[in-house]
């Protein structure tokens, strides 16, 4: 029995590609999922894994032969997140090679973004190829199948299309719709990352991924339209602003600013695969767009299977996620970082903050009244010279609900080039729409000073 891994199961994509591994009875499949899941397969189990714990991951993959990788961090992890899902997504990767390292996986799959590494990329392509950097990194074989729009009937950007066709009689488009893509249908995806599982020709490879039909997004708009019989007016105008087309998507559809605007931002790159990078098994690639598109859209409703069967992760109230990038000097580490941070910090905040450190113990107080504000432990077992781990364990600004997986990190990233800084699963004591005006505020202003100091003064670091 070959035991597969699949982070971001619980995801459009996951959940199609769970139901056809099930056909084989050689596999058996470990899904994650951040939410408690009832497993209805014997050969499907289900578990409770948040990515951004190193420890979580790396007990999750225990005897794992493969694993694929299907996780994108647009949509917020905590109540109050503060940082770039880029930065989010390098914590992911990172935590997963980590993993992958300890447990000797020996393939990773994942599906990424259609990246034209020679253009200036958008946020969104670049985090993906960042994803990809780091997932290289591995001691694994990584397959990489980068894809542009998916065309399924939950898939997130197909949904958005979908929503401004269904929603506006008439459409003013801005210029990023003359760009061209190459739409894939979500069964075609699917026929690649099985045969990526099985195939020695395609391991350790990267390959752009499309369907047959190559439109611009005006032309996919149109053709939508018509399928759903609702012929809509459509219009270009390019000096739309890609700013206030943004805001336009987000407000039409209702979703969130923080997937709508990576999205939109991406668009504006052509989607066209690279025939010295093409599958080599058209075969697999069959669906004609029309085709996808009706299916999509015109699905009947099914018997569902119970293992799709998925509950959807909530936030829990008033817990905060902090993620920073930071600059890393030249020969530098996360273990320098860490004691550079505590030793500038209590100058930064002179003199109204000291810190105080005693067998790993550390303790911001507030000096004139000697008050102890943050208690913070290192872990000495789980620290590294490229990760250094803090545990938040009490202080008058943490709940008294806090929980033990309350932690600061620093950590190296991207073959050392940057480090960043993160606060995770915190619990403020302050009421929560003051924490959120006040001491939130005043981290990101730390971090923001500390970088400075890190770019000013790197040469000075010990």
């Amino acid at each position: 029995m070959k035991r597969i891994l699949i982070a971001g199961a619980s995801g459009f994509v996951g959940g199609e590609l769970i139901s056809k591994l099930l056909t084989d009875p050689q596999l058996e499949i470990i899904a994650l999922s951040r939410k408690e899941q009832d497993s209805h397969h014997p050969r499907l189990t289900w578990k409770k894994c948040d990515l951004f714990s190193f420890k979580d991951i790396r007990e999750s993959m225990i005897d794992c032969d493969s694993a694929y990788y299907l996780v994108h961090s647009m949509i917020p992890s905590a109540a109050l997140t503060q940082g770039e899902f880029y930065d989010f997504d390098l914590i992911l990767a990172d935590n997963f090679i980590r993993a992958a390292r300890e447990n000797s996986l020996k393939h990773i799959i994942y599906l990424s973004g259609m990246v034209l590494e020679s253009e200036k990329l958008s946020w969104h392509l670049k985090s993906r190829l960042e994803v990809e950097q780091t997932l290289q990194q591995s001691q694994a074989r990584v397959t990489t199948l980068r894809a542009g729009l998916v065309i399924g009937k939950n898939g997130s950007s197909f949904m958005i299309l979908k929503k401004l066709i269904e929603r506006l009689p008439v459409m003013i488009c801005p210029s990023w719709t003359s760009t061209l893509s190459q739409p894939i249908a979500v069964q075609d995806i699917i026929r690649v990352l099985v045969r990526s599982l099985y195939d020695e020709k395609v391991m350790g490879k990267s390959y752009d991924i499309g369907g047959k039909d190559v439109v611009t997004y005006r032309d996919l708009l149109t053709r939508t339209s018509l399928i759903l019989g609702q012929n809509r007016r459509i219009f270009t105008f390019d000096v739309i602003p890609l700013g206030l087309s943004r805001f336009w998507v987000s407000l039409i559809t209702g979703e969130s600013r923080d997937l709508v605007y990576p999205l939109v931002l991406s668009l504006t790159h052509p989607m066209v695969v690279d025939p010295s990078r093409a599958w080599p098994y058209p075969d697999d690639l069959r669906i004609r767009l029309n085709d996808a598109l009706k299916e999509a859209l015109h699905e009947k409703p099914r018997k569902k299977e119970k293992h799709k069967s998925i509950k959807k992760y909530v936030p829990a109230e008033r817990v905060v996620r902090s993620v920073q990038r930071l600059d890393l000097p030249t020969g530098k580490n996360a273990d320098t970082m860490a004691n550079e941070y505590f030793g500038w910090l209590p100058r930064f905040l002179n003199p109204l903050i000291k810190i105080t450190t005693e067998n790993n113990v550390i303790v911001f107080s507030l000096i004139f009244k000697n008050l102890k504000l943050l208690i913070l432990e290192k872990s000495v077992e789980r620290s590294t010279s490229d990760r250094q781990l803090f545990y938040i364990l009490g202080g008058l600004l943490v709940s008294k609900n806090n929980n033990s997986r309350a932690r600061l990190e620093f950590r190296d990233v991207l073959n050392g080039r940057l480090t960043i800084a993160a606060i995770h699963d915190f619990y403020p004591s302050l009421p929560w729409y003051i924490y959120v005006c006040t001491q939130a505020q005043l981290h990101l202003m730390v971090m923001y000073f500390f970088n400075r100091h890190l770019k000013s003064y790197s040469t000075s670091i010990q």
